[in-house]
């Protein structure tokens, strides 16, 4: 299977998940409207402008996040997977909704993208890992709590195997559950 059709069997397993625990939430890839939306979205602090080649990438890997019953996305992640060494490269992770402690994604979103991450590489024979690239330094720990270790004293970028992502999915689907 391409990278693109694994992004599409993550989304669904992602979905069926998300509406498994009722969050009221839809996940899809975005689209190039989703897209401009977070480049001129006053919500957003990370360059999306920035990556839009990485967007463009033949293998990007991304995900929009929105209520259900609403057009605008409220989180997002970008990323590209890079099938010649298995690491899947995340770049930006955003929540718009950081500000609304009600909305069901608030608090949420980085749960979702290990979940999301760890079922692709799953998929991927060669996946060995993930690294996020310049997290932002006020998310460093909580990076951290899903199993992402800093590469350098720099915190250039931090990364986490594909088995420490397997014990956070692990970890947090069992607090989910009980």
């Amino acid at each position: 299977m391409t990278i693109q059709q694994d992004l599409q069997e993550t989304i669904s397993f992602l979905q069926q998940f998300i509406d498994q625990v009722d969050l009221g939430l839809s996940v899809q890839s975005l689209t190039d409207n989703d897209f401009e939306a977070l480049v001129r979205d006053d919500r957003t602090v990370l360059n999306w402008l920035a990556m839009h080649g990485h967007y463009l990438h033949e293998d990007s890997f991304h995900l929009g996040f929105r209520l259900v019953s609403e057009l605008d996305i409220d989180g997002a992640m970008l990323g590209i997977y890079a099938a010649s060494d298995g690491q899947l490269h995340i770049f930006l992770i955003e929540s718009l909704v950081r500000n609304n402690r009600t909305h069901p994604l608030n608090g949420r979103l980085t749960t979702l993208v290990v979940i999301a991450a760890t079922y692709f590489l799953a998929l991927r024979e060669e996946s060995v890992g993930a690294y996020v690239v310049q997290p932002h330094q006020d998310l460093i720990q909580h990076y951290e709590q899903f199993g992402f270790e800093a590469t350098s004293d720099a915190n250039v970028a931090m990364y986490a195997s594909y088995e420490s992502l397997q014990a956070a999915q692990e970890r947090i689907l069992a607090e989910l559950l009980n």
